[in-house]
C-alpha cells in the first residue's frame, strides 16, 4: 500500500496549540533533513516525492512568512484562524480610533483643527430656535466672510490710490481715535462734564478722563487708561496754503476713513478766533490733517465740506504751556481780521492804488469798548504787527500764544504796537496797546491787566 500522506507542519504550526503535536520519531526525522532541501510549496500535491512534509517549527515558521496563510490552513482549523483574525482586526480598529482621538486633542486649537471656510459667501441656512451650536457656526461663517470681503469706502479708496498712500495712513492707525459722550435717558450728555468715551483701533472702548479744556481753542486733554499700546503721532511744520493734505478720522464702525484735498487760500475768522484754515473737502473732528509724508501738520475743527482746521503749531504750544504751567495764557486781543494777501484782485489793487497798501490786515470787526476801540481802531482799518510776527493770520495766532508763554515765565509788562492806516481818509497813526493776559487754568477763567512800567 502506498504511505498515507502526512499533514505539513506549516500548516500545524500557523494552526497554533490546538494542532496535534508531532511523534518523536518524526521529530528524529526532521533534523536530519538539512535546510537546503526547503522547496517552493503550493499545497497541491502533499504526497510528491520532492515533498517530505518533514519540516521543523523553525522551517515552518519560514514557509509561512512566504506563503499566504490561507495555503497552509487545513479545513479543521480554518474557523479558529477567522475569529483569531477577527479579532486582531477589531483591535486593530479600536487602536486606529484612539489614534485619531489623541490627535485631535493634540491639534485642538491650531490652525488645522478649524473647519475649512466656505468657497462663497455662505447664505444663511434655516435654524432651530433651539441649535445654538448651529447659529453660532453660521454667526462665525459670516463673520469670516465680512472680514476677508471688507472694503474701503469709495471717497476713502479714491484718497489713497497708491501703496505709499495706504502705508501713511496705516502708520497713523494707532493715533487715531473716536470721542463720544455716553448717553443718559437718551439726552448726550457735554465733553464738560467729564464723562467721555474712547473709542480704540481695536474696538474697545475705556473710559476717558476729561483734563483740561480752553474754549477759546475749544481743545480738549484727555487721559485714559488701555492695554492697546496707542502711538503719538509724528509732527510736523505748520500747514502752509495750497498744501496737498490727507484728512483722517474714523466712522462709526471704527473703520479708517480718508479724505484728499489741499489746503485753500482763504482765511476767515469768528468771534476773535483768528487761527482758522480751511481744506477743500470733509473731514471728521478731531482728527488728523497729515502731508505727504504722513506727519501731522493740523487737527480738523469742524466737519463737513470745505472742514475748518487747527495748525500743530497751535496745538503743540497749547499742549506744552498747559503741561508746563498747569494753564493756557493769551494776550486778550478782541478783533476779527483778515489777510489783505488772500483778498480778491480788485481790493488789492485799490488798495495798492490809491493807499499803497500791499499787506497787513484788514479790521472785519472790533469789540465794543474794547482798548483797541478807545486807542481810535475802527471797522475797515488795515493794521500791520510792528514786530516780526509773520504775514498769515495763523502766524498771528502763534505769535500771540508765544507772548502768553513769555507772561507766564515772569514777564509781566508788554505792550503791543501797531501801524494803523484809515483807507476812508489820509490818516495813518502807530498805537500802543497795553497787554491784557486771559489765563485759563480749566476751573476758573481770569482777566489781568498788565499797566506799562
Amino acid at each position: 500500500m502506498p504511505p498515507k500522506p502526512r499533514r505539513s507542519v506549516a500548516a500545524l504550526s500557523v494552526g497554533g496549540h490546538d494542532a496535534p503535536e508531532s511523534s518523536p520519531a518524526m521529530s528524529t526525522r526532521s533534523k536530519s533533513t538539512p535546510d537546503s532541501d526547503l522547496r517552493s510549496h503550493d499545497g497541491s500535491n502533499p504526497s510528491h516525492e520532492s515533498w517530505s512534509g518533514r519540516l521543523t517549527r523553525s522551517r515552518a515558521k519560514q514557509i509561512g512568512q512566504v506563503l499566504p496563510i490561507q495555503a497552509v490552513e487545513s479545513p479543521g482549523i480554518s474557523s479558529n484562524n477567522k475569529k483569531k483574525r477577527k479579532r486582531r482586526e477589531i483591535e486593530e480598529d479600536t487602536a486606529k480610533k484612539q489614534a485619531q482621538m489623541s490627535s485631535s486633542a493634540e491639534g485642538h486649537g491650531t490652525l488645522a483643527s478649524r473647519p475649512l471656510p466656505p468657497m462663497h459667501p455662505p447664505t444663511t441656512p434655516r435654524v432651530r430656535k433651539s441649535s445654538r451650536i448651529t447659529r453660532l457656526e453660521v454667526d462665525r461663517l459670516q463673520k469670516l466672510t465680512l472680514r476677508r470681503n471688507k472694503e474701503d469706502d469709495p471717497s476713502t479708496a479714491a484718497a489713497l490710490p497708491t501703496p505709499s498712500h495706504k502705508n501713511i495712513v496705516l502708520g497713523m492707525s494707532r493715533s487715531i481715535v473716536r470721542v463720544s459722550s455716553p448717553p443718559s435717558e437718551g439726552i448726550l450728555i457735554s465733553p464738560r462734564t467729564g464723562i467721555l468715551q474712547v473709542h480704540l483701533p481695536d474696538k474697545s472702548i475705556v473710559q476717558g478722563r476729561l483734563r483740561f479744556m480752553n474754549h477759546h481753542y475749544n481743545l480738549s486733554i484727555l487721559e485714559i487708561t488701555s492695554e492697546l499700546p496707542l502711538q503719538v503721532p509724528a509732527f510736523g511744520s505748520a500747514p502752509k496754503y495750497g498744501q496737498e493734505i490727507l484728512a483722517l478720522s474714523r466712522d462709526e464702525n471704527m473703520s479708517l476713513v480718508a479724505r484728499r484735498g489741499a489746503i485753500t487760500w482763504s482765511d476767515g475768522s469768528l468771534m476773535w478766533r483768528n487761527h482758522y484754515m480751511f481744506v477743500d473737502c470733509d473731514g471728521g473732528v478731531g482728527g488728523p490733517v497729515v502731508d505727504s509724508c504722513g506727519s501731522s501738520i493740523a487737527m480738523v475743527h469742524r466737519a463737513g465740506p470745505g472742514a475748518v482746521i487747527i495748525s500743530i503749531s497751535i496745538i503743540c504750544t497749547f499742549f506744552e504751556m498747559w503741561k508746563q504751567f498747569s494753564c493756557v495764557a493769551r494776550p486778550v486781543f478782541d478783533v476779527d481780521l483778515r489777510s489783505v494777501e488772500l483778498a480778491g484782485v480788485s481790493l488789492r489793487e485799490e488798495l495798492s492804488v490809491k493807499h499803497n497798501i500791499n499787506g497787513g490786515f484788514m479790521v472785519k470787526r472790533i469789540a465794543d469798548d474794547s482798548a483797541l476801540e478807545h486807542l481810535g481802531v475802527r471797522r475797515g482799518d488795515v493794521i500791520f504787527f510792528e514786530d516780526e510776527c509773520g504775514t498769515s493770520l495763523p502766524e498771528i495766532e502763534d505769535y500771540l500764544l508765544s507772548l502768553g508763554w513769555r507772561y507766564l515765565q515772569g514777564m509781566k509788562s508788554m505792550v503791543l504796537k501797531l501801524l494803523v492806516h484809515d483807507i476812508e481818509g489820509p490818516c495813518k497813526e502807530t498805537i500802543t496797546l497795553p497787554l491784557e493776559f486771559s489765563v485759563d487754568s480749566g476751573k476758573k477763567k481770569r482777566v489781568i491787566s498788565i499797566a506799562k512800567k
